[in-house]
């Protein structure tokens, strides 16, 4: 099988999405979304498991905008798979010019669900963050950077096309 290697804004692309899925894959599985430590007690809440005092459990909430921000995240670590999968395909095809709209419509899907997710949560937390003993956790900020480097891409991809051209 016969390889190509992609123009640098292609490649620039591809390693931005690559970063993007690790990124929100940690969002995801991850129980810092939002952390409150103080002396003696410590709880970390994440979007599908929750720890107090380093002991983990499922999380239970049912609320809806709870809910639409897990499925905003899956949907994002989805379409961030696929980007990738839609950048490595650039590899092993001679004429790409055909993988660049999925792989711009991907990443800005991808984009779309992580602004939402991260917007949705920030908006319903905001006063429980006013308190000084709560903040937002790691695993939230690696989402946003996921939505970022998800522009990232999208904007790469088209440089790359427009240069090709």
């Amino acid at each position: 099988m016969v390889m190509y290697i992609p123009r640098c804004h292609v490649c620039g692309a591809i390693g931005c999405s690559g970063v993007a899925l690790v990124f929100q894959l940690v969002a995801v599985a991850g129980t810092e979304w939002m952390k409150w430590h103080e002396p003696g007690h410590s709880e970390e809440d994440g979007l599908f498991r929750s720890c107090i005092n380093g002991t983990c459990l499922p999380t239970t909430s049912n609320v809806d905008w709870f809910v639409a921000c897990q499925a905003f995240s899956i949907l994002a670590l989805l379409t961030i798979f696929f980007n990738v999968v839609v950048g490595v395909l650039h590899f092993f095809r001679e004429d790409t010019s055909r993988l660049t709209l999925p792989a711009v419509a991907l990443g800005a899907a991808a984009a779309v669900c992580v602004a939402v997710e991260v917007g949705v949560y920030a908006d319903n937390t905001k006063n429980i963050i006013s308190d000084s003993a709560n903040s937002y956790g790691y695993c939230f900020f690696l989402s946003v950077d996921a939505g970022v480097l998800s522009v990232v891409t999208v904007i790469l991809q088209v440089v790359g096309r427009v240069k090709s051209r």
